[in-house]
């Protein structure tokens, strides 16, 4: 592992994706687990609202974690090995034909206050149209394991539909997901669908620029049938 080279790709990471600009990038730790290296950065920007970044990755992808999330090292750590554990090594066996219960067109993270006055109506139109989608009251039965379905719906869903709005941004969960969603799409592809609910441009700044930066849909400018259809230009249909 070249600590030189990981802090380089550090600062860029952190510029491109969180579109700060950087002040500095300091080796904090380096961590060996089932057999990959990481390395732990502390990052400063000019960003008065993001001042200080943890940046973790090595073997792993790289990714950046607000430093008032994690207070040290370790947790900014245990917290990222723990997300790419979950999306890169989990134990499914890989087919040319997939079983039909697994392959989902959309996963839809949000938060549970959302559900009755946008979410459900959305996955039930998308539904309609053809569409498979991962929302939780469509898959999740009695004494499922919380954390294994999510994660089956995250790792097989070709897009995730991630509806923002002032509670997305209160939960602990959402952003379990929307990280995991993040990973996928530094492989290179389309992964994330964002959706304005009822939030502004400014308190999404506050929570992610790089959210904020993304186009999105918004209820602000579209009714729940209209945001459906023009979902389904990009799942396909």
């Amino acid at each position: 592992m070249n600590i030189e080279d990981l802090k380089k790709r550090a600062w860029s990471y952190v510029e491109n994706e969180a579109s700060v600009k950087v002040i500095s990038v300091d080796f904090v730790e380096s961590f060996r687990l089932l057999g990959r290296d990481d390395a732990v950065f502390s990052v400063k920007t000019t960003d008065k609202k993001l001042p200080e970044l943890w940046v973790v990755g090595g073997d792993t992808p790289i990714n950046l974690y607000q430093k008032s999330t994690f207070k040290n090292a370790d947790e900014a750590f245990t917290f990222h090995f723990g997300l790419m554990t979950r999306l890169m090594d989990r134990d499914f066996v890989e087919s040319e034909e997939p079983p039909e219960d697994i392959g989902y067109d959309a996963f839809i993270s949000h938060a549970s206050e959302d559900k009755d006055s946008f979410v459900r109506p959305l996955a039930e139109i998308l539904g309609e149209y053809g569409f498979r989608v991962w929302f939780d009251e469509f898959e999740l039965e009695i004494g499922d394991s919380l954390t294994e379905s999510i994660d089956k719906g995250l790792i097989n869903s070709r897009y995730g539909i991630v509806v923002l709005s002032p509670d997305f941004l209160k939960k602990n969960w959402p952003r379990y997901e929307l990280n995991s969603l993040v990973a996928k799409e530094m492989e290179g592809n389309k992964v994330i669908l964002p959706i304005w609910f009822n939030i502004t441009r400014k308190q999404l700044l506050e929570y992610s620029p790089m959210l904020a930066d993304k186009f999105a849909l918004s209820t602000a400018q579209y009714k729940v049938n209209e945001i459906a259809k023009k979902l389904c230009k990009t799942l396909g249909k």
